[in-house]
């Protein structure tokens, strides 16, 4: 695989992070705060930048992945005895605790000993994040300097899969690299691997084959949907979803979106919401536990437990819907929940409720910084201070 052949392996082959990066090397070797929060997108490089910092550096790097340490006990059995432990070879270590988002669910007290762990640790410990802007982190934050990797120029983007396809040897047309890097969103994971994709047994690629591979992954998305809607065979459902490579809180969307073209009968349709409902409510369920053995069953109920809800099958010829509103509204309340954190960071700091500020301070808070960047700069480093 692309992704695997062409890691990284120097911080200077590290696209559109040299800033983010800069930032951490200062964290290391003055660390005023014995932990810092790298935090970003998805897929923009915040494990591998820690990863190719440990190596270049010379630092051992003890590393907790996402399905690792995530007890209240395990935590200060495991972590906290590395934070204390000499390196095995002598030498300075960084112990890197990947996604923060998935720390502490259905665990009371795992923040409060991971914070115990911070104050008494004596090697640096990195935390990565996606959004850490959470309530629940808001004690936390104060024991960690936080360090922003931006999303990755498209353009940045362009030009690191055209160096790719040359080191393979594969003729690519300029305006498929161009798409790849635009539909990618600052995503570089993402853009190699739908480059991996497009040139798998390949050594030309033209336009027509962009159009092709991702109108095939949107007509099994419709197919996905049409199977559930319309057949009566659970076995064909639930292969149906399972091929289509999405997850059941995406599926369940477009079922959400789609369904009332189908199923006319309102029994028929009560029941079909009824296990989106379910399905919605056990995915919950796995992202507060962390119990992925549990996904079975929003998969089963959002794919097999609708299809099982309707009495009879209608002869309409359907145009499925894009859940493109749906899409809005959950970046909408994923913007109001990021302002949200941060006017409850800063509560402290201004003597006034997180919804106070949200209502009458965080506006123009974002205003300022959208329309005069250097003045952003001088209040939120104001506002970061103790």
């Amino acid at each position: 695989m692309l992704i695997k052949k062409h890691v990284p392996k120097k911080l200077s082959e590290i696209i559109g992070q040299y800033k983010g990066i800069v930032k951490f090397s200062r964290f290391v070797k003055s660390q005023k705060k014995k932990a810092v929060i790298i935090y970003g997108e998805p897929g923009i490089g915040k494990t591998l930048a820690i990863r190719v910092f440990a190596t270049e550096q010379g630092f051992e790097l003890l590393e907790i992945p996402p399905s690792g340490t995530r007890d209240k006990k395990e935590i200060i059995s495991k972590i906290g005895i590395a934070s204390q432990q000499p390196s095995l070879f002598g030498g300075n270590k960084i112990i890197m605790i990947d996604e923060l988002e998935s720390f502490g669910a259905g665990n009371r007290g795992v923040i409060r000993a991971l914070i115990d762990v911070i104050k008494k640790t004596n090697y640096p410990i990195v935390l990565t994040s996606n959004n850490p802007w959470n309530s629940k982190f808001k004690t936390l934050r104060k024991y960690c300097e936080m360090i922003e990797f931006d999303k990755v120029d498209w353009k940045d983007i362009e030009q690191y899969l055209a160096k790719i396809c040359k080191s393979e040897k594969i003729d690519v047309e300029p305006v498929v690299l161009k798409k790849i890097a635009a539909r990618s969103q600052g995503d570089v994971r993402s853009a190699v691997m739908d480059l991996d994709v497009l040139t798998t047994n390949k050594s030309e690629v033209k336009n027509t084959d962009f159009f092709d591979l991702f109108r095939e992954r949107e007509e099994n998305i419709f197919y996905a949907v049409k199977m559930v809607l319309k057949s009566f065979d659970g076995n064909v459902a639930f292969e149906a979803f399972n091929n289509v490579k999405i997850d059941s809180s995406e599926f369940l969307m477009w079922l959400d979106q789609n369904m009332h073209y189908e199923y006319l009968d309102p029994i028929s349709l009560k029941k079909g919401y009824e296990n989106v409902a379910l399905s919605d409510k056990f995915n919950n369920r796995v992202l507060k536990t962390q119990n992925w053995s549990l996904s079975y069953y929003p998969n089963f109920l959002v794919s097999v437990g609708v299809q099982q809800a309707k009495t009879r099958v209608t002869q309409n010829i359907s145009r499925y819907m894009r859940p493109e509103l749906l899409m809005k509204i959950f970046s909408l309340a994923a913007k109001r929940r990021k302002a949200r954190g941060i006017s409850q960071q800063i509560s402290g700091k201004l003597h006034a409720s997180g919804n106070a500020l949200m209502r009458d301070f965080y506006p123009y808070f974002n205003f300022i910084i959208e329309k005069n960047p250097e003045m952003g700069k001088e209040l939120t480093t104001y506002l970061e201070s103790e």
